[in-house]
């Protein structure tokens, strides 16, 4: 076994105490809300119907700035209370000046997840789980490439958490919270590259490191929790975010490069659904050189069908 399915496998092994599930990815009095960059810690039964992004790319080899748009979705349903799976995907638009616009279907992606411990009273929550990307579901050939559609599948192991403050004697700040991702992304196929000029002589890929991080601050938790300003209540339910989501090459010969991407914006979280809206932000030239933004709508299925959809499976029978 590699190094870090060593490290991921002993994380989630050393976990010994664990507690129920909760709906929305709540621990006490803390709800951590739907994040867009990165997966929230929660198991639970909801939907991101839809996510719509837009962000110019790095610049192409003529100097011109290629358009990426991307409709995307996901669903995630809990077979048992602490178990669940996600299924993702969505569909993307290449402009690019002077070209044709390419378009096509990214590649799907299921994620089985655990909600391994729940600490109420510290407000916080772990989960661990596995990604499995399976390739040629989406646009393949000269289009998928240009979509950055992996030709070859691959696996990764997640660590998923969540911290809220507010067991902390802190003030103002204790309703900040963070919440964080970390995993290792393992080709089926290995990359070779020809010696003389590095170029690739078979369709492989690389292994990669993934991760990010968010910071929230609830105006719901500040109300409820440390004091009550007496402010409208649209503004009681909102939530403003920092993410940071990152990749970065772990395994050679390879073709890629670190690359790292920020959203701030805000969160309105209703009983039933959440709307989230953020500004993007590359962190660096291999990224882009340009702002974009991201927005999404996300369904609680347990609030609006609480005796069906909203259920784990196990409890249907």
């Amino acid at each position: 076994m590699s190094q870090p399915l060593r490290l991921l496998t002993l994380a989630a092994s050393a976990i010994l105490a664990s507690q129920s599930a909760f709906a929305h990815g709540v621990a006490g009095p803390r709800m951590f809300i739907s994040t867009m960059l990165i997966d929230d810690p929660a198991v639970a039964d909801e939907a991101s119907l839809p996510t719509f992004s837009f962000l110019p790319q790095p610049l192409a080899e003529d100097g011109s700035t290629p358009l990426r748009s991307t409709l995307g979705f996901e669903f995630s349903k809990r077979i048992t209370e602490r178990f669940g799976v996600a299924v993702g995907g969505g569909y993307q638009w290449l402009r690019q000046p002077g070209a044709k616009t390419i378009n096509g279907w990214q590649n799907l992606e299921v994620t089985p997840k655990f909600q391994a411990f729940v600490s109420p009273e510290h407000e916080f929550m772990l989960s661990v789980g596995v990604s499995r990307m399976f390739a040629r579901t989406g646009a393949n050939g000269s289009n998928g490439a240009a979509l950055d559609n992996e030709d070859v599948s691959s696996t990764a192991p997640q660590i998923y958490f969540g911290k809220g403050l507010g067991d902390l004697p802190i003030g103002l700040l204790r309703p900040l919270a963070i919440t964080g991702t970390l995993g290792y992304e393992i080709t089926d196929k290995k990359l070779k590259v020809d010696p003389a000029d590095g170029s690739p002589i078979n369709n492989g890929s690389f292994n990669q490191w993934t991760g990010g991080l968010s910071l929230q601050y609830s105006m719901r938790y500040l109300q409820s929790q440390v004091q009550d300003f007496g402010l409208p209540e649209f503004v009681n339910r909102l939530t403003p975010v920092a993410e940071m989501a990152w990749s970065s090459p772990a395994s050679k010969p390879n073709n890629g490069a670190t690359q790292f991407l920020f959203g701030v914006g805000l969160n309105y979280t209703a009983e039933s659904y959440a709307v989230s809206v953020e500004a993007l932000i590359p962190g660096n030239r291999q990224t882009g050189r340009n702002v974009g933004f991201i927005a999404q709508f996300h369904l609680y299925f347990d609030d609006i069908f609480p005796k069906s959809l909203g259920r784990p499976i196990a409890d249907w029978f």
